[in-house]
Order: C-alpha cells, then structure tokens, then sequence
C-alpha cells in the first residue's frame, strides 16, 4: 500500500512551485495578514469608524484577497479531511480534546505574536529564504532547533496519537 503523504522532496517541489506562482502573481506567500484584514472586514459593518479611523487597518484594509481565500481554504480544507477521515472532536476523550484545544491555543499564539513583530512564519519560512534573507533563514533555522525537539518531547508524552 502506498503511503498518504509526500516525501520530503515532493512537498519541496510543491512549495517551490507555490512560492513561483506567489512571485509571479503577487508579492510572494505569507498568511498572517489575512486574520487582521478578517477582523477589519468583521468590525467594519458594526464600528466603521473606528475601521476608518485606525491606522492598522489603514495599512492593512478590509478587503477581501487571494491571501485571505487561502486561509478560508486552509480551514475548510482541514475540516474536510477531518470529515473524510472520520475525525469527530465531539467523539474524543476529554483529555484528547484538552489537548487539542491547547495545540490549537498555541497555534493561535505563534500567530499573534508574528503579527506582532510584523511578520508571519509562512512569509519568513517559504518567501524569506526562497529570497535568501539573513533575517529568514536564521528564523528558519530557530523554527527547526525548536520546533523539533519540542515536537519529539510531547511525542514522548504521548500527546499526539
């Protein structure tokens, strides 16, 4: 039976080809931005002055844009395969969900704190070092020496199952 998932290498050749296509379309791949324009999108209706008034969202408007489509497809996606795969949240032992209630905290905090500094992971990882930026590979390189051992540690503890 053949495996589910890419090799390493495939994957490689795939975010390659994303990150030309990013390039040639636009000003290269990144996500985080997509969550404030969503909140401004959001506010807008109900605070419009406020929207107007803010010099974030000035920088940042409310629009709706490739970026943004990508994150709703990231999300729908992930409840798809959910769905497809038989995943049910509902389903799970209370501890599971607890667990996955904190990845996803941590996820969303990793988020808020690239905006914060003004940047996003995707845009350092994939568009930074495709352009060869000290700034972004040596980001990268933080991601992985940490990522990784803390990955193999919560491994152990049996959290991912």
């Amino acid at each position: 039976m053949k495996k589910p998932y890419w090799t390493w290498w495939q994957g490689g050749i795939a975010i390659g080809l994303v990150s030309v296509f990013a390039f040639l379309t636009s000003s290269g791949l990144g996500t985080s931005t997509s969550y404030p324009r969503a909140v401004a999108l959001i506010l807008n209706p109900i605070f419009p002055e406020f929207v107007a008034n803010n010099a974030y969202f000035q920088r940042v408007p409310p629009v709706v844009n490739w970026q943004l489509m990508l994150v709703l497809g990231i999300i729908v996606g992930g409840f798809i395969a959910g769905k497809v795969m038989g995943l049910s949240f509902a389903s799970e032992p209370q501890s599971t969900r607890f667990r996955r209630i904190m990845m996803f905290a941590g996820g969303f905090l990793i988020l808020f704190g690239a905006r914060l500094a003004g940047g996003c992971t995707s845009g350092h990882v994939i568009t930074g070092i495709t352009q060869l930026s000290v700034s972004s590979l040596l980001f990268g390189a933080v991601v992985f020496a940490t990522g990784i051992p803390t990955a193999r540690y919560f491994a152990r503890k049996g959290w991912y199952q």
